[in-house]
């Protein structure tokens, strides 16, 4: 769950980046826009894959900007890191919730069929104790 918060935190900072008179010109309307996209696309990338890999080619859009748009140093700064934090929050893995049956022991002896919990020490040195 760190990843959404990770671009929603980035989104939000790219959306504010023109406030704090970061990012002016045709640079500004780029980043409030890709802040935006990137606000609404981070919930969704704990359900949808799609949207991981959108949320990750955001980040590397935001942080090619750089290299068309001629800008200040702290302007620079500010859309590599978006960038990076962006990409990491769409390309982070998605927790896999494994779901096991367990096998009913028709036909096994009792001494199996009641042991349900196998812990260290065994059933060897348990039973020598």
């Amino acid at each position: 769950m760190l990843s959404p918060a990770l671009g929603a935190l980035a989104a939000v900072w790219l959306m504010l980046s023109p406030a704090l008179e970061l990012e002016v010109g045709p640079r500004a309307y780029l980043v409030i826009a890709a802040g935006v996209t990137a606000f609404v696309l981070s919930p969704l990338t704990i359900w949808s894959r799609p949207a991981r890999g959108a949320l990750a080619a955001l980040g590397l859009a935001i942080a090619l900007i750089n290299f068309v748009l001629p800008c200040s140093i702290e302007a620079l700064a500010c859309l590599a890191t978006a960038g990076a934090a962006l990409i990491v929050a769409g390309l982070a893995p998605s927790p896999v919730v494994a779901r096991y049956a367990t096998l009913s022991a028709i036909g096994a002896p009792a001494s199996v069929a009641q042991d349900h919990e196998i812990t260290a020490p065994s059933r060897a040195v348990r039973s020598a104790a």
